[in-house]
């Protein structure tokens, strides 16, 4: 059973596979904060995307660029916004 944080949790990894699933190419992790805020109201630090991301990196959904380009999701990341 997953309890309310974990549930916060993931609702906050699909609003960043929505954000850069919407995007034409790879975000940073400033810009993300600022659409999760914006456009779901999901108040996270440009650190905690980060981390985030890198959790979504290791499953497959979403994938480095460069430091300064930011991530991009992959084919893999787009599949799994389509089954949500």
């Amino acid at each position: 059973m997953i309890g309310q944080e974990g549930r916060e949790v993931e609702r906050e990894k699909i609003a960043m596979l929505r954000v850069l699933g919407n995007s034409q190419g790879p975000v940073g992790s400033k810009i993300i904060a600022r659409r999760l805020r914006e456009e779901y109201g999901i108040g996270l630090s440009e650190r905690a995307v980060r981390y985030h991301l890198r959790l979504l990196d290791e499953r497959g959904l979403t994938r480095k660029i460069s430091r300064r380009d930011g991530r991009a999701i992959t084919r893999l990341g787009l599949e799994e916004l389509k089954r949500l």
